[in-house]
């Protein structure tokens, strides 16, 4: 438990340190006092997004296609988890 625990932090670290955590988790809201996620959960949350874009590589690659307009956001999703060490 620990392993996996360190590991998660290491990863939501590595994460804030190449500001990419709005593609994984949800941005903090300025007038909010406190963060939404801890780096344990940003951790979390970017294995779980990495391995969602992964698996569904191909599905939204065809919708891009059909939404020409939306290929920035998109590309800028794949450079953030080329930025996390992930491959596509």
């Amino acid at each position: 438990m620990t392993i996996a625990y360190s590991s998660a932090i290491f990863q939501g670290t590595e994460i804030q340190k190449k500001q990419v955590q709005k593609y994984v988790s949800r941005r903090k809201d300025p007038r909010k006092k406190y963060r939404r996620r801890s780096t344990f959960g940003r951790g979390q949350d970017g294995e779980k997004w990495a391995n969602y874009l992964e698996q569904h590589c191909e599905a939204v690659q065809a919708l891009m296609k059909l939404t020409p307009n939306k290929r920035r956001f998109y590309l800028q999703g794949i450079r953030a988890a080329t930025l996390m060490g992930y491959t596509l």
